[in-house]
């Protein structure tokens, strides 16, 4: 079993997420500054796992996202990721985190660090190995707009 990921059978699911939520953290901790590795090791590689991220676009099967997360990789040159948990709720198999993210990094092209909040959704599924992240959509954290006002002249 790896580390922080909640496999031990001596744990039930419930009692492994917190190690699973932290190894996420981490994780995503090591994006920031452009590793990719311990993220796709904590994500299923199922077919039927799911990315929604913040630049566009989506991925469903663990093939199409490994890319992702290695293009993802690319675009990070240092810096910190931190978390505000808006909510959590954890069932024997699935669970899922609501949260506020916000990221401090260094962008290829950009000399000084740049500062993004993101509104995530992280669903979790407790298999074989322990606790991984199913699905994650992100985007950026927004105040509240009228839609009309901000489609309007929108192509369809």
């Amino acid at each position: 079993m790896e580390a922080g990921m909640g496999g031990s059978s001596k744990l039930s699911a419930a009692e492994a997420f917190p190690a699973a939520l932290a190894a996420l953290r981490e994780a995503l901790a090591h994006v920031a500054n452009g590793d990719v590795g311990p993220i796709k090791a904590f994500y299923s590689h199922a077919d039927d796992a799911t990315s929604m991220y913040g630049w566009g676009g989506y991925e469903k099967g663990w093939d199409a996202i490994a890319k992702r997360w290695d293009w993802a990789g690319q675009q990070f040159r240092g810096g910190t990721v931190s978390h505000e948990n808006v909510t959590t709720v954890v069932g024997a198999e699935l669970a899922y985190t609501t949260d506020i993210e916000t990221f401090d990094v260094t962008l290829p092209g950009m000399d000084q660090p740049t500062q993004w909040t993101n509104r995530v959704t992280h669903v979790f599924r407790f298999e074989e190995s322990g606790w991984r992240l199913l699905h994650r959509h992100a985007n950026r954290l927004e105040g509240q707009y009228e839609p009309a006002q901000r489609l309007q002249g929108t192509p369809r």
